[in-house]
């Protein structure tokens, strides 16, 4: 019988915490109630761009955030706020915290973000309903024009965010947003033809861009809402007010790769060119994606032959050769296209500085000494 009554308040216990379950409040965390984001950035891919789940190791550390309440600027929640990305939670806090509770009667919210945040950042709003975000954004504060860490290009909403007005027990609050990259990209590979590898390599010693470059610009992205299909559509990322300097020999620093650490010199932080396969040279870079961008890519390099003994002997110092990057010498180069990392693979040939690319076909040439 004891045995028995064990069991029976058991029972009896579950089906008070059964019964008591749909009677209690759900108890929420402190921040449920806030207005919080989430981040996915657009991969920087030659061929597809998906999108991937922020990282704080490639993405910018803040966020510029606008976000209203019926679609009408004149009633923001957020006017370029700074959300900082939270690891622990994986989600982007504002600076000044909102709660949706603040606003009962609001039947909808829109939000529009951009990264990293920065002051002059504006959101406008035409008579016809085109919402148009807009930041200015410099190449390391207007003194190169390429970068090459990527959690300082910035990135804008692929599509703002709409939610209907939020009630109690909404669970779906986080505003998840999805960004696009808004810069191009360039690597530099050296490969020799086969018939000038026979009996020697090339070591080069530094690659420079020279030209009238693009160094800082206004970032815009118009977007427009459908009441016939409640969806937002986003225009092409625009560039204006492009400003532009000259620069002579901006070099591209030497990197070294582990994976083909044979070709690699870390003493005399030099790159050894052979007919075995394609050699980078330095980090991916990436500039404003300016139709104006055709820098002389100027590349400093030793012709080493390799003597019966196996030593190496220099029978050619300090060989300077330059090809321009323009569309008269690569008829299909693009400069405007963003998330593209667009592959600049140089073939030394004998009389020739060829450039060639896979099957999106960069090519140019250029008689050498």
């Amino acid at each position: 019988m004891k045995h028995l009554s064990s069991i029976a308040a058991i029972i009896y216990l579950a089906s008070l915490s059964a019964c008591g379950s749909s009677d209690m409040p759900v108890q929420y965390a402190d921040s449920y109630g806030y207005i919080t984001f989430s981040a996915q950035s657009q991969k920087i891919l030659t061929r597809t761009n998906p999108y991937e789940a922020y990282n704080p190791e490639r993405h910018p550390a803040t966020m510029g955030i606008f976000g209203y309440q019926n679609n009408d600027v004149a009633k923001p929640i957020f006017s370029n706020e700074t959300a900082t990305y939270n690891a622990s939670t994986q989600s982007w806090p504002t600076a000044t915290q909102k709660r949706w509770a603040d606003y009962p009667d609001a039947s909808s919210f829109s939000f529009f973000a951009y990264m990293p945040q920065i002051e002059g950042a504006k959101l406008s709003k035409t008579v016809s309903g085109t919402y148009t975000l807009s930041f200015p954004f410099a190449m390391a504060n207007g003194t190169s024009p390429v970068i090459y860490d990527t959690k300082a290009a910035p990135i804008i909403c692929a599509l703002p965010i709409s939610k209907a007005g939020i009630d109690v027990e909404n669970v779906d609050r986080l505003v998840d947003l999805k960004f696009d990259q808004t810069l191009t990209g360039y690597s530099l590979y050296f490969k020799l033809d086969a018939t000038m590898n026979a009996i020697r390599h090339f070591r080069i010693h530094s690659v420079t861009l020279s030209g009238n470059l693009a160094t800082s610009c206004t970032v815009s992205r118009s977007y427009t809402w459908s009441n016939a299909t409640s969806s937002w559509s986003a225009q092409d990322i625009g560039w204006s007010d492009v400003q532009r300097s000259t620069f002579v020999d901006t070099h591209i620093p030497y990197k070294s790769y582990e994976d083909n650490k044979t070709y690699y010199d870390d003493a005399t932080h030099t790159a050894i060119v052979t007919s075995a396969g394609y050699t980078q040279w330095g980090a991916d870079f990436y500039t404003i994606p300016d139709e104006a961008f055709t820098p002389d890519i100027k590349v400093t390099y030793d012709v080493e032959l390799i003597a019966e003994d196996g030593s190496t002997v220099v029978t050619r110092k300090g060989v300077t050769s330059k090809i321009t990057l323009n569309k008269k010498n690569f008829g299909n180069l693009t400069t405007g296209k963003t998330a593209m990392l667009n592959p600049i693979r140089i073939l030394i040939q004998p009389h020739y500085l060829y450039v060639l690319a896979d099957q999106d076909a960069y090519t140019g040439r250029l008689l050498i000494d």
